[in-house]
């Protein structure tokens, strides 16, 4: 369960491996040029919104992201362990997602991290990074706002890279997620 709390979420800019369509999972791969300039222009939606935190993956393609937008926004940047991309096992550098939708409706695929371990590790990580500010911003993965969508009740709709997303609870148990100017509402 998340903290009721809003927050900004931010999914880490382009790498080479995201152009090639190749799965990413936990290897270290670094961002792409067009993922630099992508969280540059990330930049002036977030310099607005009253963040007064930054919180990463560590994983080097959400760390960069977080710096370029920290250092824009006179931030620090946290690591959080807990919030990198889940491990895609014997998938990892392969440009097959054929076994995803099984993945989301919590079957098990042989060496990839479960995705109720993914939520149970997400949740713990973005509390400890909502814990200590008011308005943070979690840059993070694909695999943490799926995590995060399913903690929220919300259907999967993917996120773009840099692209904000703001998740913020309604009443006792829905939460609302808000991108790309769409809005979805979801009972928990």
């Amino acid at each position: 369960m998340l903290i009721r709390q809003p927050f900004w979420f931010l999914r880490h800019g382009q790498t080479d491996w995201n152009r090639a369509g190749r799965c990413q999972g936990r290897c270290d791969v670094p961002l792409s040029p067009a993922g630099e300039a992508e969280a540059l222009a990330a930049v002036p939606p977030l310099r607005h919104l009253g963040i007064n935190a930054i919180c990463s993956s560590p994983l080097k393609r959400a760390r960069r992201t977080a710096d370029i937008i920290g250092d824009a926004l006179g931030l620090p940047v946290t690591d959080v362990p807990g919030l990198e991309e889940f491990d895609v096992g014997p998938y990892e550098g392969v440009a097959d997602y054929s076994w995803l939708p099984a993945w989301r409706e919590d079957q098990a695929v042989p060496g990839v991290e479960p995705f109720a371990a993914l939520r149970e590790r997400v949740a713990e990580a973005a509390n400890r990074a909502l814990g200590g500010a008011s308005h943070v911003l979690i840059v993070a993965h694909g695999g943490v706002f799926w995590a995060l969508q399913h903690l929220c009740g919300s259907p999967f709709v993917p996120l773009v890279h840099c692209q904000p997303a703001y998740l913020s609870p309604i009443g006792e148990s829905a939460w609302c997620i808000e991108m790309l100017n769409a809005t979805a509402v979801a009972e928990a």
